[in-house]
């Protein structure tokens, strides 16, 4: 089978978006709390919904802790509920 021969080398080479580190993992965060709305704001959308582990970076342990801070938050009135 011949090699194939990426066109994308070195520098030029896209970097996937769920490559990097998890910035919970990163800053040592163990429980993420539903009061931390700034933190909360920064990983939902407009319409309020939590973004993806894809594009976010997250990983899985941190998403479901975020899911139900995020869940919590919205439940005491601090973030919106989806639209």
């Amino acid at each position: 089978m011949p090699k194939v021969i990426s066109p994308f080398t070195g520098s030029d080479q896209k970097k996937l978006p769920g490559s990097r580190p998890c910035p919970f993992c990163k800053a040592g965060v163990i429980n993420i709390s539903w009061a931390d709305f700034p933190t909360l704001k920064n990983f939902t959308d407009y319409f309020g919904n939590i973004k993806k582990r894809y594009y976010t970076g997250v990983c899985l342990k941190h998403q479901k802790s975020l899911r139900k801070a995020v869940e919590r938050s919205r439940f005491m009135g601090l973030i919106a509920f989806r639209k």
